[in-house]
Order: C-alpha cells, then structure tokens, then sequence
C-alpha cells in the first residue's frame, strides 16, 4: 500500500508539472477538449499502471508524450468521423448572427489550418505538434524521434514554411 501511495504521489507530481503540454498536444490531435481530456486521463492511467517499468533517469515529460501520442493515435484509429454543425446562425436574430458568422469564420480559418496540417508528412506534422502544442524544446522532440537535434530544427523550418506558403493560396 505504501508504494502505491508513492506511487501516486509521484505521478500526481508529474500530472501537475506536465498537463498543460499534455493537454494541448492530445486537443491538437484528436480535435476535440472532450476527446482531449479522455485521451488525457487514459494517458495518467496508462503511466500509473506501467510507473514500475519507469527508469527515473529518463525525462518523465518524453515518457509521458511518448504514451500520450499512444492513446490519441488509438483514440483517432476507433473514432468515425461525423461532423454535424449546430452552429449555423439564425437568420431572424440580427446582431447575433454577425457574432455568430465571425465564429463561423474564425473556425473555418483554424480548420483550413488544421486541413493543411493534416497533409503534411507525418513526421513534420508530428514535429510541428509536439513544438507547439506539445511545447518541447528541439532537444527534447530529437530524443523522442530518435533524431539529431539540427535534423530536427531544419524539419520544423521546412515543415513551416511550407505550411506558411500553403496558407498563403
């Protein structure tokens, strides 16, 4: 009983430093907060139940990414997707569909961007979310990819501007 409170006091730990980052990866991938949030916590099961095949000289955040990017490819692989949009304006309501024709607007440019983001090789589009919704450090995606620190610097550069001059049409 006494390990398993160390246990999760240890992983209660990690939970506080590393959700944010965590979070934000997993809502990238999967699209949603509510899948976002279920990949979140299978990923806190999945590191309470295998915390014993830890070794604490590893980065716990890498490990963590690591069963995290396990859970969303799971989760993508089950789902069907279907999208139903409830968030068409009512025409007879007057300054709120102006609101509500922005809010379209603005979701349509962040889902052209996420379009985009899916065309791209699945290395540069994991690099790029691993950088910025993942907030790794260049160092830190080159150990989890098994790459050079520079290889991966030149594929976020590339993946970037090609993304950029995509968006750009």
């Amino acid at each position: 009983m006494a390990q398993d409170a160390d246990k999760k006091a240890s992983l209660s730990k990690l939970a506080v430093l590393h959700h944010g980052p965590l979070f934000g990866y997993c809502r990238r991938r999967l699209g949603t907060e509510a899948e976002a949030e279920d990949a979140l916590q299978e990923t806190f099961m999945r590191a309470f139940k295998y915390f014993d095949s830890y070794d604490p000289a590893r980065d716990a955040r890498k490990w963590l990414f690591g069963i995290a990017h396990n859970v969303c490819v799971e989760i993508a692989r089950a789902r069907k997707k279907l999208t139903i949009s409830d968030d068409l304006p009512d025409p007879s309501d007057g300054g709120a569909t102006a609101v509500a024709l922005e809010r379209l607007a603005h979701e349509e440019s962040l889902e052209t961007v996420r379009r985009e983001l899916e065309e791209l090789p699945d290395r540069s589009r994991r690099i790029l979310e691993l950088r910025f919704f993942g907030q790794l450090s260049s160092k830190e995606i080159a150990d989890l990819e098994g790459m050079k620190e520079t290889a991966v610097r030149v594929a976020l550069h590339r993946a970037l501007e090609g993304l950029r001059a995509k968006l750009a049409r």
